[in-house]
């Protein structure tokens, strides 16, 4: 839950930059932050087997988790200053490269499920 409270931080700070009620944080905390969750879900990771199952529901509730915050921040009117937008070909591409992963370990569960049957 950590890392969905991180992108909608980021999100927000991107969408709305000049917002007033937002504090100013330095782009070296949130750059440290996410270095710093990468190296602790590497740690923990080692750790814990992962099911196919959970990554796949991570991986989709991940995917509809960003595309919301789009839209709702474009719907309140934001506008990112970096470029993530329904406009943008790039965003396109990577969704479409992150719906073919989606993909691939959904068949990956189904057929693991079938084999366990």
């Amino acid at each position: 839950m950590l890392i969905i409270f991180c992108f909608t931080i980021l999100f927000v700070y991107d969408y709305f930059p000049n917002n007033s009620l937002l504090v100013e944080v330095p782009k070296s905390v949130f750059s440290f932050l996410v270095i710093g969750l990468y190296l602790v879900s590497m740690l923990f990771k080692r750790k814990r087997s992962v099911d196919s199952k959970n990554v796949l529901k991570w991986q989709v509730f991940t995917i509809v988790y960003i595309l919301f915050l789009m839209g709702l921040f474009t719907i309140l009117g934001g506008e990112s200053t970096t470029g993530i937008s329904f406009s943008n070909g790039y965003f396109w591409i990577v969704l479409f490269i992150a719906l073919i992963g989606i993909f691939f370990q959904w068949k990956k569960v189904r057929n693991s499920q079938s084999v366990s049957s």
